[in-house]
């Protein structure tokens, strides 16, 4: 796994954790986040190139507002992260 993949998984889990602090476990955010978490840090196959997350990351970007837009800054790091 390259070192931009582990970058962005970081950066990924901090935003996940964040919505699971505002949001409820269920919330579309914090569910979409951890599945683009376990993408980018499964071994086998191999995960794809970051700049694919950035179409679902410019999505999720949209996503927050209200109590959710504490979460923005982190996924618009991770967006300069996958470019």
């Amino acid at each position: 796994m390259s070192l931009s993949h582990q970058d962005l998984a970081r950066v990924i889990g901090k935003a996940r954790d964040e919505a699971k602090s505002l949001a409820s476990p269920s919330s579309s955010l914090y569910l979409a986040l951890g599945s683009i978490r376990k993408r980018l840090l499964t071994e086998d196959p191999a995960p794809p190139p970051v700049a694919q997350f950035v179409p679902e990351l410019e999505g999720l970007v949209g996503l927050c507002t209200g109590k959710l837009a504490a979460i923005k800054p982190l996924l618009e790091e991770a967006l300069r992260l996958a470019r």
